[in-house]
């Protein structure tokens, strides 16, 4: 019963129980990513929080663990021990403006050193026989996804979530990279970053490893990799949708079990999820809140892709009954337009917004002004 009245004490902070206990809709709220690190000073976080308090916003998505994690203490040891001094030093300032905070993790894609030296056996697979361990996908040096279907991966990312928790006074677990890499880049960054992928290409493709193809072969017979295009055989697309949202669905459990509000940062839609990330988002039916990126540019879309895109998530969330809240993911507008922003996640149904990222918003001092003028007409 503790912890059910916790959970539940939780939610209603993050206003995702009322709907469920028969209470007024909740309002439209808004939050902001932010980068973490352990050099940040008290000084940087009343400045940023104070701030992000004074606009309106709800709370702060806080990354603790990226693509290249911090180490103290023991560099052979999996805690993580820099995530939870970002996060010790960061709550208590929250909280003195009001705000919530959930702590960012990168999930799949994992690049601590103590990890890649011990199970480098954990990395997907490319349909060519490489593994992420040792090459440079898309020349990322953090690229580095582990196999949602391997032994020991989900226990190893429950045990980050458990460690995460234990810091007193933190609101939630935001998970990011909860994904395959991408068999295709969002369309508007195909220019940038030197590819051509009007199909999928095996060298961007995962997870090929051992494992994937015997569980794989064991529910079917077929061998993948015998496959003339793997990507045609529905079967093997299912199968990999489903491992992923395996894997999502613990985490996600496993944040709730902790007494934390449980969310995630997912592709655009779900359909462009499935196809380019295998992300089968709508079947992550432990989280509170899914936060899909609507990044509209890198997708080569207008401003305008906002509401469409929020509107499909929503669609897709209602009719496979997973009672997750939407919260638009959207870029900084760079000419200051944060109603426009707003108006079109609305209007496509979203719970609410957050924005990537509350530095990209201090960037231009007048950003502040206009972030809290257009919060201030919806509440």
């Amino acid at each position: 019963m503790k912890r059910l009245a916790t959970i539940l004490s939780v939610l209603m902070l993050f206003g995702m129980a009322a709907a469920s206990c028969g209470q007024r809709e909740e309002p439209f709220r808004a939050y902001a990513w932010m980068s973490g690190k352990v050099s940040m000073t008290d000084e940087v976080l009343e400045d940023y929080f104070s701030r992000a308090a004074d606009a309106g916003l709800s709370g702060i998505f806080l990354e603790c663990h990226g693509g290249y994690p911090e180490v103290l203490g023991d560099s052979t040891a999996f805690r993580d021990s820099a995530a939870l001094v970002i996060l010790r030093r960061a709550v208590p300032v929250a909280q003195k403006y009001g705000l919530e905070l959930h702590a960012w993790m990168w999930t799949t894609n994992r690049c601590e050193h103590a990890l890649l030296e011990a199970h480098p056996d954990w990395y997907e697979v490319n349909g060519l026989g490489e593994s992420l361990a040792e090459i440079e996908m898309y020349n990322r040096k953090h690229y580095r996804f582990l196999c949602p279907t391997h032994e020991g991966v989900a226990e190893y990312l429950k045990d980050r979530v458990r460690e995460l928790a234990e810091v007193e006074g933190l609101t939630g677990i935001h998970l990011d990279f909860i994904r395959y890499p991408d068999a295709i880049l969002p369309y508007g960054l195909h220019e940038s970053r030197g590819v051509v992928q009007d199909k999928v290409y095996p060298q961007w493709d995962c997870c090929y490893c051992d494992q994937c193809r015997a569980a794989f072969k064991a529910q079917t017979g077929i061998d993948p990799l015998e496959l003339e295009d793997p990507t045609a055989c529905p079967e093997w697309m299912q199968f990999r949708w489903d491992a992923m949202a395996k894997l999502a669905d613990g985490l996600l459990a496993e944040i709730r079990a902790c007494g934390k509000v449980a969310s995630a940062a997912v592709f655009a839609t779900p359909e462009e999820s499935k196809k380019l990330v295998r992300q089968d988002w709508v079947q992550f039916r432990h989280a509170d809140a899914l936060l899909p990126m609507i990044y509209y540019s890198s997708y080569a879309q207008p401003r305008e892709w906002v509401e469409t895109a929020s509107r499909e998530g929503v669609e897709a969330l209602a009719a496979a009954g997973n009672m997750a809240r939407l919260y638009a993911g959207v870029p900084v507008p760079r000419d200051g337009d944060f109603r426009q922003c707003i108006a079109l996640a609305r209007a496509g149904g979203a719970h609410g917004i957050c924005f990537f990222s509350l530095e990209g918003v201090a960037r231009n001092p007048e950003h502040w002004t206009a972030l809290k003028e257009a919060l201030a007409e919806i509440q």
